[in-house]
């Protein structure tokens, strides 16, 4: 008898630990936290590396900056020819040349390399995966500058210019397709304009994408690492993003031609191997994080850059810079001397803080006012020789 009691109660006991264990792993799964929302939360910038590919050829990759605080994003176009000292190749060489479909963190490692700056979450998606997410949208909008044909194959396409909505198939199409007559820069454009405008898309059906009869349709389409909750967080999250205010960068730089493994490839070097583009990454964040009463009261300043040393180039390769950081550049060439000493930052208008907000980007500590009412520029920039081509060097 009181062997059956003993029984019983240790019975009891199981169970109660039982219920206890099963209710603490629901109580887990329902409070637990994930990356995303952390950092979500914490109001750290979410950095995401996207990555469109055919087998192991990537035709579109991006990083995509979103601030919580501000719902503000930026795109930075990360180019296949991207060159530089590949470290998992221990060679120099495009950074494709390391994308495994199947595996993409050694080119996720890479593109950290690029831009300085960690990128914990990365979504991949097929050529299928991309067009049967873009159907999933409902389509792009998209404005076709030039009359687009394509009569190859079995799906022909023909677009007229203008705005038009493109199902999957036919968007992927035309992001992919490269004209004869298309400049690199005419290539990126069309990228980053697609990529806005697939997040225009993205932003319409957040709801739609974050149902929860949509959740594994969705999941099956993209490949993360993250589960299913955090994705749902972070599509969310990229639902909030106002696509008009999208800041679009791409990787100022160099094209060379190296001879990898025998073959000819035209490389894309980033300027001053690198730290421009780790510069602009960071004025990008820093851009992002500022608040809609500071960004109301932020003016696109115009620039006139002239080079006065006899270093060729260096006037174009500041007016790239300047345009990472958001001027305008209305003009770059020569100065009336190529023996200019010093770096002059000059206000054409003589209102405001133009020249100092112009002149912090490369450190120049000479500013003088010459108010020209008939100049169509605000600053202009007169690089001497204590420009080293990204500061300016004080002795």
């Amino acid at each position: 008898m009181a062997l059956r009691r003993l029984n019983t109660t240790a019975v009891l006991l199981v169970l109660v630990f039982l219920v206890i264990i099963v209710t603490g792993g629901i109580l887990y799964v329902q409070l637990r936290t994930d990356d995303v929302s952390s950092r979500l939360v914490t109001g750290e910038v979410v950095r995401t590396l996207v990555i469109a590919h055919e087998e192991d050829d990537p035709f579109l990759s991006f990083v995509l900056f979103y601030h919580p605080e501000t719902d503000r994003a930026a795109v930075l176009d990360i180019p296949g020819n991207l060159g530089g000292v590949i470290r998992s190749l221990s060679r120099v060489d495009r950074i494709d040349a390391v994308f495994d479909h199947e595996s993409p963190d050694l080119f996720r490692a890479e593109v950290e390399q690029f831009i300085g700056a960690s990128i914990p979450f990365t979504l991949v998606m097929s050529e299928r995966q991309l067009i049967d997410f873009i159907d999933l949208l409902g389509g792009v909008d998209l404005f076709i500058i030039n009359d687009y044909r394509e009569l190859d194959g079995n799906d022909p396409i023909l677009l007229p210019t203008g705005n038009v909505r493109l199902d999957g198939q036919k968007a992927v199409q035309y992001v992919r397709h490269e004209d004869e007559v298309e400049t690199e820069l005419e290539r990126i454009g069309k990228r980053q304009a697609f990529v806005q405008s697939l997040l225009r898309s993205v932003r319409r059906n957040a709801r739609f994408l974050t149902h929860p009869n949509v959740v594994e349709v969705r999941s099956d389409l993209v490949e993360t690492r993250l589960d299913n909750r955090a994705q749902t967080t972070l599509f969310s999250a990229f639902g909030r993003i106002d696509p008009e205010r999208i800041v679009r960068r791409r990787v100022q730089g160099t094209t060379r031609a190296v001879e990898v493994e025998g073959v000819m490839h035209q490389l894309l070097f980033p300027h001053f191997e690198g730290q421009w583009l780790k510069q602009a990454v960071q004025q990008v964040e820093q851009t992002l994080a500022s608040t809609e009463e500071e960004m109301t009261e932020q003016v696109v300043v115009s620039l006139e850059i002239l080079n006065g040393t006899t270093r060729s180039g260096l006037a174009r390769r500041t007016a790239e810079l300047y345009e990472d950081y958001g001027f305008e550049i209305r003009r770059f060439g020569n100065a009336e001397s190529d023996q200019i000493e010093h770096t002059l930052i000059v206000d054409r208008r003589g209102i405001g803080d133009l020249a100092q907000q112009t002149a912090q980007v490369i450190r120049g500590q000479r500013e003088v006012t010459e108010v020209q009412p008939a100049a169509d520029v605000e600053v202009t920039v007169i690089l001497g020789r204590d420009f080293d081509g990204s500061v300016v060097r004080t002795q």
